[in-house]
């Protein structure tokens, strides 16, 4: 699975079951990924766990490295590393 490497850019809430995050070394220099669900309570949950550190990542300038599919850019995996 490929891997997203830089800065959360923007983090955008699209609606109930879906989130636009570009992450990036800089804003015109980033790739727009997603976080989606499915609306059960365990992938809603998964959900607002990743927007919920996406967010702490962007207001602390944190690196993030996000897997996702080959064909696709939902977020399957979130990393940041310890300071």
């Amino acid at each position: 699975m490929p891997y997203t490497i830089g800065l959360v850019q923007q983090l955008a809430i699209v609606g109930p079951t879906t989130a636009c995050v570009w992450v990036g070394p800089r804003i015109d220099n980033a790739e727009l990924l997603e976080v989606t669900n499915d609306g059960s309570a365990a992938d809603a949950a998964f959900a607002a766990n990743l927007i919920q550190t996406l967010a702490a990542a962007a207001s602390n300038y944190r690196e993030v490295r996000a897997s996702h599919g080959d064909s696709d850019s939902k977020i399957t995996v979130l990393i940041i590393d310890p300071v």
